[in-house]
């Protein structure tokens, strides 16, 4: 699917992500966006950001081997594998805790969407 309008998408992220309390936002990356994000910098409407641009030498993207639904949408969008991956390798919990606690989400979620008829 190819984005019509990549400058709304990314301050779109960036108001979802404020919303939700995030401090961290991803994002594909272009000239045009990092230019928009130095201009955010510089007026102070964002903190920093960083470009990382060789991403892809060291960072994977975790899937999901089924359809998407709105249970996996919402694991993904609130970042119930990021936040489990993170606290395993800062040492904040054990894989083992963190995994516990990751998949407690994932159930408590699939469980409030099959109630609502949707998965």
């Amino acid at each position: 699917m190819s984005m019509t309008d990549p400058v709304a998408d990314m301050l779109t992220r960036i108001r979802n992500a404020c919303q939700a309390n995030h401090r961290r936002v991803d994002m594909p990356v272009s000239k045009l966006k990092a230019e928009v994000a130095r201009l955010l910098k510089d007026n102070h409407y964002i903190q920093e950001y960083k470009v990382l641009d060789d991403v892809l030498t060291w960072a994977t993207n975790v899937g999901y081997p089924g359809y998407a639904n709105a249970a996996i949408d919402e694991i993904y969008s609130t970042w119930v594998l990021n936040v489990m991956f993170a606290k395993a390798a800062s040492g904040a919990a054990s894989p083992e805790d963190a995994l516990k606690e990751a998949d407690a989400q994932c159930r408590r979620i699939f469980a409030k969407w099959k109630e609502k008829g949707m998965v």
